[in-house]
């Protein structure tokens, strides 16, 4: 059986066509192969076929499509049985396909070879795989179903994966001189995308090297025109070069143009490697280990398995992986940080860790994209650094990697597809998954099962925990405990939790409320994988007070992975004074825990418990309450924590905060960073949550708070996602004032994810939104973010007048000095890079006058240390640039290189001034800190290094 969604959605049968019925059916078919062999689970199934207004009836129509496409594969398949291909799964369905059988798989593995190759200096072999791959594309991805459904998320990523995959095959193809290959895909990648400019730019180089100089100066006329008619801009940097090159040059014959390629860098794209050894290996030593955990008993036929780090890396040329893996509630995730904490001696370079949540009870996995995001903020790389593609991602954690000897520790993972490319190829790496699966698709891992505990190793854990007198004592109520337990560790734990908060209650009395809790003995008699875990909480809840038992409740049903006390106190309406003490009686009773300090987190088994309960035994109206007002503390604090980042963000009146709810008492931007970074999993969980629950004004509101932080510190995947859901909120609201403002975080999500088209027209839309409103801010934050749109894409005209712009109706009436500070220093650093030092220096000396934030100060003084430099006044650059580090503090406020580019430029200035000394010094510190994935930025600094030029123009507008 074959399986095409990369063009029309097809299966074929011994090369005979399957009738798969109408377009609906072939969408859902479309969604499951979207997910590449993954579970989809039924909500994400009704959002992707209905989108936010699902019929009354969509959960029946599911179903049979469901049926409709189990009998279309396997006709003569009785009725309600999977068969083979269809098959449930984690609360929804999985289709049962593999790169055999599924072009999209396929091409990934095609993609995968080639990175390699490449990885290995083989560029030639790299092209061979990247023609493989492309060549699986018959057209647009799922071509033939409804267009609603074909703009979902999954689609269009899909979409954006394949452009990715042809720019990179291009540049090889160049590099190699062997563009032909390539030529049909990227043609057609450019006529899908025919305003992608890094595409039309490498047609145009493809087209010359290929012979064809007329067309390809054709071409470049045409998308010249288009963007000019469309959009109003003329052709950036990568275009205007690979256009000049061939207008420059006379027909070329056809033969040699094949064979040698264009000439002139354009031609060539760059494809150096840091040069200098080690280059990482001091950047980032993380420690993320849990703590080990104080009362650690049994496992020792476990431990014994697992070898000595020596050992394990003997002969070995790839990381090492070891799967611990067994039912929930079996003490994987105790066993592996012990284990970890007793060989982490041996892994000089940090330790990492990371919860997949792949049993989670939301049933929301972490997706490797957002786990290799987590893993390379963990080793220091800068969320504007990390790829869009999540392939990228992987080569790049694999980069930082390399030559390293790191132990990383993964946790609650659920498939080998989700663990696999977080694993570094490093030979000194360890890796330990923890799994309720046994990962056999995760090649080369040792698979280590754990079972109950033995009831030898079950008494010692009571004795550890309870003391050996208490255990001893009653040795026949404490053989029933442990059988009524059946060895699961959680149990047993919550157990001894009780028996330690009750001092006075024997092990018999204990015992015969186990007992009770279960039914009777008979029903007991082999063990049970849920049974145990659930009898045990059942009777923990109700020895719980009613403050607790409450609380216990509400925190099952609140989105996110863990939970802050004052979120807490939101939740249950209580102060936070009032919070403590049934959080402190739940975590006594092991019911919930404090994994850092402040922060409270469930065993996925307790959590899934916890929400049961609060089904049972909470009215509705309770439920939603409870929400609200979770939802207006994490609104209320976020609006104040942005307020501290950017001064005057928000000015949409947010509504009215339910009665007992109080915000965070945040008074300074370190904290504000700080609150957001410790929520931010939570925060985007509630969101989320909401969204699906229809409360757009919360949605909108929070998703603009928070994005204030995010667009400064996370990846561009994630801070997309939330605009768009904020936007679709705000279209549901039909109030253009938010929209307008949904549109805004929209287009500078776009400009971060590198879709300057869409990101140019979000803030084409969002302008004009605020003009028809009168909105002078809207319209001038507008303007400052086009003046940026247009910097980073070297239009400096078109950016000069939006600062311009900016500027106006920053001085207008009910404007704060914030704002114009901030566009004076953006019409200071666009007449810089006009060549205009001098002017740019007065605008941002002044800009420096009115500005009161610490983030936008050490902008400024980086401007007005580069304008001093380009005036050669080398002495006031190094003072402004040092200023500048000062005001950061290391505190990576503008989450991105910042740093890195103010110790380069002042290494630069140290040298000019004749101290070569320290401007090594700095150079090194920057390199140190420089996490830019784009390698000429080291490249560059390596060679100032080895004795080269300081000379060089800045990367990135502040």
């Amino acid at each position: 059986m074959w399986f095409t969604l990369l063009g029309p959605v097809r299966v074929l049968r011994e090369e005979r066509e399957v009738r798969l019925g109408g377009p609906q059916q072939r969408a859902f078919l479309a969604l499951l192969l979207a997910a590449a062999g993954q579970p989809v689970g039924v909500d994400d199934l009704v959002d992707g076929l209905w989108g936010q207004d699902p019929p009354p009836t969509a959960l029946n129509v599911l179903h049979r499509n469901v049926g409709r496409l189990r009998r279309a594969l396997e006709p003569g398949l009785p009725a309600r049985e999977a068969g083979r291909w269809l098959l449930p799964a984690a609360g929804g369905y999985r289709l049962a396909v593999d790169a055999a059988g599924a072009d999209l798989l396929r091409f990934r593995e095609q993609v995968a070879r080639a990175r390699a190759a490449a990885a290995e200096d083989r560029p030639a072999e790299a092209v061979d795989h990247y023609v493989r791959a492309l060549g699986l594309w018959q057209g647009a991805v799922a071509a033939g179903i409804p267009p609603a459904v074909r703009a979902r998320p999954v689609f269009v990523a899909l979409d954006r994966e394949y452009a990715a995959a042809v720019g990179v095959a291009a540049n090889y193809a160049l590099a190699v001189g062997r563009p032909a290959p390539l030529l049909p895909a990227v043609r057609a990648a450019a006529e899908r995308e025919p305003l992608d400019e890094l595409l039309q730019a490498r047609l145009v180089q493809l087209l010359a090297a290929t012979g064809r100089q007329s067309a390809a100066r054709d071409h470049y006329l045409q998308v010249r025109a288009r963007l000019a008619e469309d959009l109003g801009i003329d052709p950036g940097p990568e275009l205007t070069a690979a256009g000049e090159d061939v207008l420059r040059r006379p027909a070329a014959h056809g033969a040699q143009a094949t064979m040698t390629g264009p000439a002139g860098p354009a031609a060539r794209p760059s494809m150096t490697r840091p040069t200098q050894p080690g280059v990482w290996a001091s950047v980032a030593r993380p420690a993320q280990l849990p703590a080990d955990p104080p009362v650690f008993e049994g496992r020792h036929a476990e431990l014994a398995q697992l070898p000595a780090p020596e050992e394990d890396h003997a002969g070995s040329d790839a990381a090492q992986v070891r799967v611990i893996y067994g039912m929930g509630g079996i003490g994987k995730t105790t066993l592996a940080v012990h284990w970890a904490h007793q060989v982490a001696h041996h892994y000089a370079d940090g330790q990492l860790f990371l919860n997949l949540r792949g049993f989670h009870p939301s049933d929301q996995a972490m997706s490797a994209g957002e786990a290799l995001d987590a893993l390379l903020a963990g080793l220091g790389v800068a969320a504007e650094e990390i790829p869009v593609d999540v392939e990228a991602r992987a080569a790049l954690l694999r980069d930082r990697v390399a030559g390293r000897r790191m132990l990383l520790l993964l946790d609650n993972a659920r498939d080998a597809r989700q663990v696999r490319p977080l694993l570094p190829a490093s030979p000194g790496c360890l890796v330990i998954v923890t799994s309720r699966n046994r990962l056999d698709g995760l090649a080369g891992a040792h698979p280590l099962v754990l079972e109950p505990l033995p009831a030898r190793e079950a008494a010692d854990l009571l004795r550890a925990r309870l003391g050996a007198a208490r255990v001893e004592a009653e040795p026949d109520a404490t053989a029933q405990i442990l059988s009524l337990c059946g060895g699961l560790p959680l149990a047993l734990v919550a157990v001894a939790a009780h028996a330690l908060t009750h001092p006075s209650f024997t092990l018999a009395s204990i015992a015969a409320e186990l007992r009770q809790a279960r039914g009777n003995l008979d029903g007991f008699t082999g063990f049970d994988a849920t049974a145990a875990p659930q009898a045990v909480f059942s009777w923990s809840y109700r020895a719980l007070t009613p403050a607790a038992a409450r609380l216990f409740r509400l925190l099952g049903t609140a989105p996110g992975p863990d939970i802050s006390a004052s979120a807490a106190a939101g939740l249950a309406g209580l102060s936070l004074s009032g919070v403590r003490p049934p959080l402190l009686e739940l975590t006594a009773a092991h019911l919930l825990t404090e994994h850092v300090p402040g922060r409270f987190t469930f065993h996925d088994l307790i959590r899934a418990y916890a929400a049961e309960t609060a089904a049972e035994e909470e009215a509705d109206h309770d439920v939603t309450a409870a929400l609200h007002r979770l939802l207006d503390h994490y609104l209320r604090t976020a609006h104040r924590c942005s307020e501290l980042i950017k001064p005057g963000q928000n000015t949409i009146p947010f509504p009215e905060p339910r009665d007992g709810v109080a915000p965070d008492p945040i008074d300074d931007t370190v904290r504000a960073l700080a609150w957001f970074g410790a929520e931010e999993d939570a925060v985007l969980a509630t969101v989320e949550h909401a969204a699906r629950l229809g409360l757009d004004h919360h949605v909108a509101h929070l998703a603009w708070s928070a994005h204030t932080y995010l667009i400064l510190m996370r990846p561009a995947e994630r801070v997309l996602a939330l605009a768009r859901t904020a936007v679709r909120a705000t279209e549901r609201l039909g109030d253009p004032r938010m929209h307008a403002h949904a549109l805004h975080a929209l287009a500078s999500a776009c400009t971060r994810a590198g879709l300057p088209g869409e990101a140019h027209d979000a803030y084409r839309r969002a302008l004009s939104l605020f003009t028809e409103l009168g909105d002078v801010k809207g319209q001038s934050v507008a303007h400052l973010e086009l003046t940026r749109l247009h910097d980073r894409q070297g239009r400096y005209q078109e950016a000069l007048r939006h600062a311009r712009r900016c500027l106006v109706l920053s001085r207008q009436e009910g404007a704060t000095p914030f704002e114009e500070a901030g566009a004076l220093n953006a019409v200071g650093w666009v007449l810089i890079r006009l060549g205009e030092p001098r002017a740019g220096l007065a605008y941002s000396r002044r800009s420096l006058k009115l500005q009161t934030n610490v983030v936008g100060q050490s902008f400024v003084l980086y401007t007005i240390g580069w304008a001093h430099h380009l005036l050669g006044e080398h002495r006031a650059a190094i003072d402004n640039y040092r200023r500048s580090l000062a005001l950061g503090g290391g505190q990576s406020w503008h989450g991105r290189d910042h740093d890195a580019l103010v110790l380069e430029r002042l290494g630069d200035a140290l040298a000019a001034a004749g101290d070569p000394d320290a401007a090594r010094s700095s150079w090194r510190a920057a390199l140190e800190r420089l996490y830019d994935s784009r390698t000429e930025a080291r490249a560059a600094l390596t060679a100032k290094l080895d004795g080269g030029s300081s000379a060089g123009q800045d990367r990135r507008s502040p």
